[in-house]
């Protein structure tokens, strides 16, 4: 008995070290998967954010060719890879939140900013996460209304000119879903509400931003993340985590989404 435990523990630890997985041999393993998707969350950033410098399709490849080459596989090999384990979203799910504690720890790095927009006066900080509710949202076919809402107004208007990035990152976006999720984010003026908005089309991170006027400060900001119900075609969970909305100083130097997936509209109250 004694013998077949030491046996029993001797070939455990062969398959620990052997990083023992339900992944086929043909699909990207679980430790490298986490790495090549740290590697596309940056690629993602770095496009989104540097619109003017990847304004072709081919100049945005040639960022993902990158993290491609980096990693020794090929776009076939990852694109089959994410089917895959999209068809295993336990196990995605548990990969992507360790690319999120990478990513989170790596924002730590460079110097933590604590939300408190509510109380005292912000006005002094180039930057500051306003984010008062949970970080994550799932949405879920049987919800009567599927939305994620939010209305943020603090004690003292916000500073003029400042902007406000929108983040968050998602994944169970189908291929075949018909009618995406839709982000919208305002800023609201004395006078004046500017939005903007985008769709979200596929699983990655997203920025939606809004730019204020300069001269006029901002009494509220408000938005929502949405589904249509009575139009979206069938689905399963869609998951938003690591939302974030950062909001920066007029003049700060802010990340912006690329303007081609950015609506904006000046409405006068």
């Amino acid at each position: 008995m004694t013998n077949n435990l030491r046996i029993y523990g001797i070939g455990l630890l062969i398959c620990m070290a052997a990083s023992c997985s339900r992944v086929p041999d043909h699909i990207i393993s679980e430790k490298k998967m986490r790495a090549v998707l740290y590697d596309m969350q940056l690629a993602e950033a770095m496009v989104e954010t540097g619109y003017e410098t990847y304004r072709t399709g081919d100049e945005r490849q040639t960022v993902y060719d990158g993290v491609f080459a980096k990693h020794r596989i090929t776009q076939a090999e990852y694109d089959s890879s994410l089917v895959w384990y999209g068809e295993n979203m336990e196990l995605y799910m548990r990969i992507y939140r360790l690319v999120l504690k990478d990513i989170n720890d790596h924002i730590a790095s460079m110097g933590d900013i604590k939300p408190n927009p509510l109380s005292g006066d912000v006005s002094a900080k180039d930057s500051i996460d306003i984010w008062i509710y949970n970080r994550s949202f799932t949405f879920k076919p049987e919800q009567v209304f599927n939305a994620l809402t939010f209305d943020i107004t603090p004690q003292k208007p916000y500073s003029s000119g400042s902007s406000y990035v929108f983040g968050m990152s998602v994944w169970g976006i189908a291929p075949n879903l018909k009618h995406k999720p839709k982000i919208r984010i305002s800023a609201v003026h004395a006078d004046t509400v500017i939005s903007a908005g985008r769709d979200i089309t596929g699983d990655g991170y997203y920025e939606t931003v809004v730019s204020t006027v300069a001269t006029k400060q901002v009494k509220r900001v408000y938005g929502h993340i949405i589904i249509n119900d009575s139009e979206a075609s069938p689905y399963h969970r869609i998951y938003v985590d690591d939302i974030r909305l950062m909001k920066y100083n007029y003049g700060s130097k802010a990340l912006t989404a690329p303007q081609a997936d950015t609506l904006l509209i000046v409405n006068n109250k």
